[in-house]
């Protein structure tokens, strides 16, 4: 590899590192391979590759094609995931549910769910004019049966 290739590589790298060192400061580090992670592993293979046996542009197209799965499997994951909670969450809609109280566990909230939200991608229920995560449910209760007895009750005929 020609000199200026080497340095346009560690040029990249470097600027890469910075980039990334500036997002982690910002964001915290992620435990996940991204797409910029990937990017620099392919330049450190190669950077360091044997020139007398170069890796093939097949099997860089292969490993980036694998990537590129993985990183669609993640986002189909992440999909089900919210379509999970909102079945869930849609489901609870007008049963009575038991929740660890967010400001003081050692107390639980009762009452009727009576909507359902979505909020930054995560489904809440309304308990109580008040929302809380999916997270919080202790338990779950068909309501009681609060209709007024009328007093009218049929009667089959007998013969």
């Amino acid at each position: 590899m020609s000199t200026s290739i080497q340095n346009q590589i560690t040029n990249m790298q470097s600027y890469t590192n910075m980039m990334k060192a500036a997002e982690e400061a910002a964001n915290g580090a992620s435990q996940e391979l991204d797409q910029d992670a990937f990017l620099m592993l392919m330049m450190e293979q190669l950077k360091y590759q044997d020139p007398l046996e170069p890796v093939g542009n097949t099997e860089f197209l292969a490993q980036q094609a694998a990537f590129t799965q993985v990183s669609e499997l993640q986002k189909m994951n992440e999909s089900l995931n919210t379509s999970s909670q909102v079945t869930q969450a849609c489901t609870l809609m007008g049963k009575n549910v038991t929740l660890m109280n967010p400001e003081d566990t050692t107390q639980t909230i009762t009452g009727e769910v009576t909507a359902v939200t979505f909020t930054g991608g995560a489904a809440q229920i309304v308990v109580n004019g008040k929302e809380y995560p999916l997270g919080l449910v202790l338990g779950i209760s068909e309501p009681s049966s609060t209709k007024p007895d009328t007093g009218n009750t049929e009667e089959t005929p007998t013969s």
